[in-house]
Parts: C-alpha cells; sequence; structure tokens
C-alpha cells in the first residue's frame, strides 16, 4: 500500500458499508433492491481488504474503531454511520469481529440483522449474539470481546478529552499569569477546577495525558511547562498509590511551581545567552515569590500548606544544596521532590530551556537515574523510570527490524521496561505508513522463542520528519 490515505479510506469504506447494510436490512425486506446493491457494495469493500492485507478483523476499543490494527479516524461526513455503528457493537458485547475468507451473503444477513436487534434483559449480549450466529450457521464471522491490547474504559473520552483538558488548563495558567502581572485579584476557583480535570483524566487514561506532553501549539512555553509538569506529577503520584485529595493537591502545587516568575522581568526569563550573577540572583528567587503570591489568592476554603511549602521547596534539593537556601536542617518535603523530578524531565525534553537542545525522552530517563542524588530523591527517580519505562511516550524508535516506530505506551510488565508498546509508523524499507499498527515489544516468537521485535535504539524525530504529536496526541 502505497500511502496512508488510501488504506485509511479502505478501513472506513468497509465500516460505512458494514452500516448501510445493516440498515437496509432494518428497513427493508431482504429482496428489496436497496439490501441486494447494499450487500453488494459490503461484499465488494471485504474482498478488496482481504485481496491487500490477507484478512480482516475489526475492533473496538474505548471510543475508538480499528480495522486490522490501524485506527479508522472519524470525519464529519462519516461520524454519524461510525458511531452508530459502534454503539451498536457495544451494545450487544462485541470487541472485536474477525471475518473469515468467502463470508456469505446469508452470513452477512444474520450478523447485520443480529446487530440491528434489541438485546434482551437479564441475558449476557455476547453470549447471546454468539449463540444466534452459532444457530444460524455462521461460522465464517466470530465475535468476541476486546483483547487486552485494544481495551479501552467505556467511560474513556479518549484523546479529544484529554487535548481539550491540556487546552483548558494552559487557558487557566495564562489567565491566572496574566492577572497576576497586571495587579489584578486572582481567585483560586478555575485553577481548582483546571487541576481536577487534570486528576481525573490521568485516572482514566495515563498512556494518553502523557502524550499531551508533545503538543506545541502554544506560544508561551512558560504555560506548556506548567502543565506538563502537573501532568506528570499527578501521574507519578498516582503510580505511587497517593489518593484523589493528595493528587489534587500536589496537581494544585505542581501547576504553580513556577509562579513566582511571574514577578522577574520577562528580559531575564526568555534571555538566551547565559545569565549574570546577578540575573541568576533573582531567578533563584522566584521561589520566595511564589510562596507570597500564594498567600494573596482568593478563594481558598483554606490555605494549600502543601502547595505552597512545595512552590517554595522544589529547587532546593534532595541534600538542600539548591535555593532557597536554608539555615536549619530540613528535609524537602514529598511534594516538592516529586516536582523537582517531574520539571527536570519536561525541562530536559522541551526546548524551554533556550541555551540548551531538547534531548529524547530516554535520554532525560537517563539524565535522572544517574544524577548523583543530591539534586533528586533516588528512590523518586526509580519509581518515575518504572512509570515512564525506560522508553517512555513519544520516544521514537528504530527496531532491530529496521522499522521505524513512536512509543505509545509503556509495558504493563514491571519486569519489560524497555518493551513498550510502540506504533510502527515506517517499514524496514522507508515506506511511511502513517498511523500503523502497534506492537507489544513483549510478543515472543513461540518458532525461536526469542522476541519479535526489539529496539534497536531512539531517533530524532526531526531526522525523519516525524511530528510525534500526531501520533500520541
Amino acid at each position: 500500500m502505497s500511502t496512508t490515505e488510501p488504506q485509511h479510506g479502505v478501513s472506513t469504506g468497509v465500516l460505512t458499508a458494514m452500516y448501510d447494510a445493516a440498515k437496509a436490512l432494518q428497513l427493508y425486506p431482504i429482496e428489496n433492491e436497496i439490501v441486494g446493491r447494499s450487500l453488494t457494495e459490503l461484499q465488494s469493500r471485504v474482498t478488496e481488504i482481504f485481496e491487500r492485507e490477507g484478512g480482516l478483523a475489526v475492533w473496538v476499543a474505548g471510543n475508538y474503531m480499528f480495522v486490522n490494527d490501524i485506527q479508522v479516524r472519524l470525519d464529519l461526513a462519516d461520524y454519524a454511520a461510525l458511531s452508530a455503528l459502534r454503539e451498536a457493537l457495544r451494545s450487544h458485547g462485541i470487541g472485536r469481529i474477525e471475518f473469515l475468507p468467502r463470508v456469505r451473503t446469508d452470513d452477512w444477513v444474520a450478523f447485520l440483522t443480529g446487530l440491528t436487534s434489541a438485546t434482551r434483559p437479564g441475558i449476557q449480549p455476547l453470549e447471546a449474539f454468539q449463540a444466534r450466529l452459532s444457530d444460524a450457521g455462521v461460522h465464517r464471522i466470530v465475535v468476541g470481546p476486546s483483547t487486552a491490547l485494544f481495551s479501552g474504559g467505556e467511560d474513556s473520552d479518549g484523546i479529544e478529552a484529554a487535548r481539550r483538558t491540556y487546552a483548558y488548563s494552559v487557558q487557566v495558567a495564562r489567565e491566572t499569569m496574566n492577572g497576576l502581572v497586571l495587579g489584578k485579584a486572582v481567585g483560586a476557583q478555575r485553577a481548582e477546577r483546571a487541576v481536577l480535570r487534570v486528576v481525573d483524566q490521568v485516572l482514566k487514561d495515563r498512556s494518553t495525558m502523557m502524550g499531551m506532553l508533545t503538543l506545541r501549539d502554544y506560544d508561551d512555553h512558560s504555560l506548556i511547562h506548567a502543565v506538563n509538569v502537573a501532568i506528570l506529577s499527578v501521574a507519578l503520584g498516582q503510580h505511587l498509590g497517593f489518593g484523589k485529595q493528595q493528587l489534587f493537591e500536589l496537581g494544585f502545587a505542581a501547576l504553580f511551581h513556577d509562579i513566582g516568575k511571574v514577578l522577574i522581568p520577562t528580559s531575564v526569563l526568555n534571555k538566551q545567552a547565559f545569565l549574570t550573577d546577578e540575573e541568576w540572583r533573582l531567578v533563584s528567587q522566584h521561589p520566595d515569590f511564589g510562596l507570597l503570591i500564594m498567600f494573596d489568592m482568593e478563594g481558598f476554603e483554606d490555605p494549600p500548606y502543601r502547595a505552597m511549602l512545595s512552590i517554595y521547596e522544589h529547587h532546593m534539593g534532595a541534600h538542600l544544596n539548591g535555593y532557597p537556601r536554608v539555615i536549619r536542617r530540613r528535609r524537602q518535603g514529598l511534594f516538592a521532590r516529586i516536582i523537582a523530578i517531574t520539571e527536570a524531565y519536561d525541562a530536559a525534553i522541551s526546548n524551554h530551556g533556550r541555551q540548551f537542545s531538547p534531548c529524547s525522552p530516554d535520554e532525560a530517563i537517563r539524565q535522572l537515574l544517574h544524577n548523583d542524588g543530591n539534586l533528586y530523591d533516588g528512590v523518586l527517580a526509580r519509581a518515575f523510570t518504572t512509570m515512564m519505562g525506560v522508553y517512555p511516550v513519544a520516544t521514537v524508535t528504530i527496531l532491530d527490524t529496521g522499522e521505524l516506530g513512536v512509543v505509545v505506551a509503556p509495558s504493563s510488565n514491571p519486569n519489560a521496561l524497555s518493551r513498550p508498546l510502540v506504533r510502527i509508523v515506517a517499514t524496514r524499507e522507508g515506506k511511511r505508513i502513517g498511523d500503523g499498527p502497534i506492537r507489544d515489544l513483549t510478543e515472543v516468537d513461540p518458532a525461536t522463542g526469542h522476541f519479535v521485535r526489539s529496539i534497536a535504539r531512539s531517533a530524532n524525530p526531526q531526522r525523519y520528519g516525524i511530528n510525534v504529536s500526531d501520533f500520541v496526541a
């Protein structure tokens, strides 16, 4: 297949034809000409896919549909039809359908008629549907639940919900920062709502929210950094077993960890050369400024003491060799230690610090793990690595098969941190395939006992003309 668009068009076409045939059977008798045409069109579409790819399987995962592992994008033109088909499959508990060669017209009629029939209360819908197909002698269409790779919570809003949450958080952060710069009274209510949305979205689908870290659609890098650190901190808190209230407090502290920088001239913050001693002294005061600003923020039922403390402490360092300098011996708080790690990771993979070039996500992980223990808590750094994986979401990888891939989720196996889920974006011949299939790198070839694919090395996405957010955000 030469390009992504024809493949996507074929995938959408077979699902649309399936919906049209089901609707025709629902409205007209089987002898009707419209029914005949719609079944012929469906069979033609299926035959085309079999000829191109050697088989046909359809998957439903949350709000997404896949044809032979390729995600189908719902455009406005086909949104109503594909959404209706997806809901019909869901209502019968169907997560996957496998079509075997030489599907007959009778098979299609039995399958599509059952799909448009109402489920009966008190009966497990998937088992009832499977029994219906068996009674009709249908053996070339096999239905079942979704597999682990494509499973998705029914209440998951997916990538679109994650994007809305991200955009809302950036907007709230911008309004808050601008209000402080202009000397306006700033309330906490909208900020609290933004943090709650981040917490809820991370709890629903952590990997999808991690994909939002690749978005670069905003002109103010400080806002992106603030939201990214909030997402990463909440995710790490969830990984550590925090409750929802703790996650909210941590997320609030992370979103505003650098709020004190609003009192520092932008000429200093955006300076592309190295800072002078006086400029660095000013920048190093932003934790003090942030603490004072939080005292003036209105609308809290109770002062957010843990957030305030974390804002003040996040640059102190695990051994208190950072700033602000302390006189009495103390220990950097847990939230501050978490934020120190997550903000360092986001700064490393982003171009926020203009004196340095961003590094790959896997290199950022290595830097955190190999710190000398003075800046970051070693236990938390290892926990962060366990959560993110050795190759975090958005890492562009070259596999030992010669294929090019983008990491879309870490492995669920804590003993396989270097074997994430990877979306293939180019073949070994170098042919780009866009939204290619997702491959689990823990897959083993039963004939040899060896892994089917392994990561040879990470790669610079710019070298291959890859916009990583196209695949994870």
